[in-house]
């Protein structure tokens, strides 16, 4: 008889067609000891051969589906296993993003600090000393430096390592706010639209608008009450530097670079 591969099937069903296809013979083998016709008993076996190859036939087709869902559960677990290592790498890039966030917002703050700290300090030092150079008739008084004014004025290395990057933006702003800025009565006045087109070609990628709000913001808190930010007629926002603190802060850039350029000749 045309058997199946037996390693397609298990020790059950190995048994079983064994024991059938026995059982088949035996009949055959004990019909032929009587008077039935050796036709019946030809046809008998053929029967039985028919069914036991049918029962193989059934038993091979459905080992193979189930090897093929074995397959695809093993695919399927390989895969889900991937997919939790791969969860795993993002959960723990996620915490070292998060991390790092909180270091950045922690050095922001004691930066932010530092340069308020300085800001006071400075302006009680030349309240100071403007108020006794007031106690001598024959000497003039020296005006108050802007906070704005100190921040213009510190060299670039100090202003990279002591500033958040709005605070660099908004210093990029004053130091130039007379070639950026346009006349008015009030002063000299610049529009959110004209920051964010000047830090995006600064910085050569587009800028949000909340970015440019808190240069705004940055610029108004160290202009020390000489920046305001008004509302064009046309209901565009704009920075305005009163005419004063616009010169002192073009002065103050002026002189540093003049001293840089001495310094670097000599």
């Amino acid at each position: 008889m045309n058997k199946q591969d037996p390693r397609c099937f298990n020790s059950t069903d190995v048994s079983c067609i064994d024991k059938l296809t026995l059982c088949i013979e035996e009949l055959a083998d004990c019909l032929e000891t009587t008077d039935t016709d050796q036709e019946t008993v030809d046809t008998l076996r053929q029967v039985g051969k028919s069914a036991v190859e049918g029962i193989e036939q059934s038993l091979t087709n459905k080992q193979a589906e189930i090897d093929e869902i074995r397959e695809q559960v093993a695919t399927q677990a390989k895969s889900n296993a991937e997919d939790r290592k791969k969860i795993t790498q993002l959960e723990d890039s996620l915490a070292k993003h998060i991390e790092s966030d909180a270091k950045v917002r922690k050095r922001l703050t004691k930066v932010e600090n530092k340069v308020e700290t300085d800001t006071t300090n400075s302006s009680g030092e030349q309240s100071s000393q403007s108020e006794d150079n007031d106690e001598d008739a024959t000497t003039p008084s020296s005006s108050k430096a802007t906070s704005l004014e100190q921040v213009c004025a510190l060299p670039e290395n100090v202003a990279v390592e002591n500033l958040t990057s709005n605070q660099k933006r908004a210093r990029s702003i004053a130091r130039r706010i007379k070639d950026y800025g346009k006349s008015v009565p009030a002063g000299i006045a610049i529009t959110s639209t004209r920051i964010r087109d000047v830090l995006t070609a600064q910085e050569d990628k587009r800028v949000h608008r909340q970015t440019v709000q808190r240069v705004a913001d940055f610029l108004k808190q160290f202009g020390d009450g000489g920046v305001d930010i008004k509302e064009t007629r046309g209901g565009k926002t704009a920075v305005v530097f009163d005419d004063g603190l616009a010169d002192d802060v073009t002065s103050v850039v002026t002189a540093n670079e003049e001293t840089a350029v001495t310094i670097g000749v000599t």
